[in-house]
Formats: structure tokens, sequence, C-alpha cells
């Protein structure tokens, strides 16, 4: 009896390297450290005009 094989889907290595930056751990350093800025800006914000 012969199993289904799933679909292979072709792997470049455009599709592993991320939009933008050298690696994925660069952008997600990134997405953090803004996300951070963010919130402490927010915070700021929240303070000064409460």
């Amino acid at each position: 009896m012969r199993h289904a094989q799933p679909p292979q889907t072709e792997s470049n290595d455009k599709d592993e390297s991320p939009p933008f930056g050298r690696s994925w751990t660069t952008l997600y350093v990134v997405v953090l450290i803004n996300l951070a800025v963010l919130i402490l800006l927010f915070y700021l914000f929240t303070r000064a005009f409460s």
C-alpha cells in the first residue's frame, strides 16, 4: 500500500531571509526595541498630561 506524500513546497534562499535586515534575530530585536520605546513614550505622555 502506498502512502500519499504531502505536497512539497519549494524553498528558496529568498524565502528564508527577512524582508529587511540581515537576519530574523536582528528584525526581532528591532521590533522589541521599537515596542519598548513606544511603551515608554506613552507612559511619559500619560504622566505629563494627567
